[in-house]
């Protein structure tokens, strides 16, 4: 089974509209404060199995920051990154928003 093509098929689907609702006020807030970079932030979150200390060394900030955006992220959102199935329900949304962070060359368009 090819995991790739199965996330890319599931990133498409419209059973996934309800997740992207999820990440809306947190592309609103990114794009009101241009710098707050709460998706990425939650994107490295999940890649580093939450684990705070690590998101903070991957993204070159104070452990603290990273504390602040997710609660932040805890704010906006209504959910408890705490909450396995609140976790699960978020990595959906990203998934089901991937290609838009992406350019052309399947690079994220942010550092």
């Amino acid at each position: 089974m090819d995991l790739e093509s199965a996330f890319r098929m599931l990133a498409c689907s419209p059973d996934l509209d309800p997740f992207r609702k999820l990440i809306e006020p947190l592309k609103a807030y990114d794009s009101k404060r241009g710098n707050s970079h709460l998706i990425r932030t939650l994107r490295v979150f999940f890649s580093s199995n939450a684990n705070q200390s690590e998101t903070a060394e991957k993204l070159y900030l104070h452990r603290n920051s990273v504390l602040y955006r997710l609660v932040r992220i805890q704010g906006l959102t209504g959910l408890d990154l705490n909450d396995s199935r609140a976790r699960l329900a978020l990595q959906l949304a990203l998934l089901a928003i991937e290609d838009q962070g992406r350019n052309s060359n399947g690079e994220d368009e942010h550092p």
